[in-house]
């Protein structure tokens, strides 16, 4: 199979399958799938936001003085567009893949394995848009009590530059599932890059590395590019050249990553 079909692969009926099939199993369980982690960034908002904004003043972003609780807001709109898909792509998907041995009964029928990949992808994107449209509520009920100032009418892209960025840190992911030898080494992923990336990509505080060799690698980071677009436009309703630095560094994280994610599952999971 061609590295194109591979890629083409996410047009596959089949790929739709099995997100479908994804979304049907957390459908029975949505209360304890949704609530609980949804809650996480909620708190960061009221903790960071809120309780620390009495202590920090205003921050100046592209000439604006900005409040640190709405900087923050825009933030976790990120922060919440990075976790979710990266940690279910990471635990969720091997947990599917190892211990329920889904992707064997999936892979049985005829779907193929890049569909598998695909829909994990998918899936994990998709559970990152729930969870943006949660915050994004949040966020518009805080705006509505005074607490920050956004032009709420743009939180209603949020969820769908949720899902870009969602997409390719998922296909991230699906690398280290592919070949930790046990979920107990997920705590690599998860601490070595998931909680710096989460916290050094303008989320909670504004970063200007003076380095050019830094400051390249955060252009490519799209956590960074959905930051910054979620924060240019809940704040200045523009959001620069962000919108398409966020398009650019998803597509130069997806199609390697995915690429590499079909090839390293398939000699786990066939053998090949």
């Amino acid at each position: 199979m061609t590295a194109w079909t591979t890629l083409m692969a996410v047009f596959d009926w089949r790929s739709w399958a099995v997100l479908r099939r994804h979304a049907l199993v957390f459908l029975r369980n949505w209360r304890t799938a949704v609530i609980p982690p949804a809650m996480e960034p909620v708190i960061f908002l009221v903790a960071f936001g809120i309780g620390f904004s009495g202590y920090v003043e205003d921050l100046s972003y592209r000439g604006t003085h900005v409040d640190y609780a709405t900087y923050v807001s825009a933030g976790l709109i990120a922060y919440t567009g990075f976790g979710t898909p990266y940690y279910e792509a990471l635990y969720s998907a091997y947990v599917r893949m190892f211990y329920q041995k889904t992707w064997d009964g999936i892979l049985a029928t005829q779907v193929e394995l890049p569909s598998v990949v695909w829909g994990e992808i998918l899936w994990a994107a998709l559970r990152g848009m729930v969870n943006i449209s949660i915050v994004s509520v949040v966020i518009l009920l805080f705006d509505f009590l005074g607490v920050v100032e956004v032009q709420a009418g743009w939180l209603v892209f949020m969820p769908f530059f949720g899902f870009l960025a969602g997409a390719a840190v998922a296909s991230f992911a699906l690398i280290f599932t592919a070949i930790v030898p046990a979920i107990d080494h997920m705590n690599y992923p998860v601490f070595l890059i998931g909680w710096p990336v989460s916290l050094v990509s303008n989320t909670f505080f504004p970063i200007e590395p003076q380095n050019e060799a830094l400051w390249a690698l955060m252009q490519i980071n799209p956590v960074y590019q959905l930051a910054e677009c979620a924060r240019g436009l809940l704040v200045l309703g523009n959001p620069g050249t962000h919108l398409a630095g966020l398009c650019a560094s998803s597509v130069l994280f997806l199609v390697p990553c995915t690429l590499l994610a079909v090839r390293l599952t398939r000699r786990r999971v066939l053998g090949s």
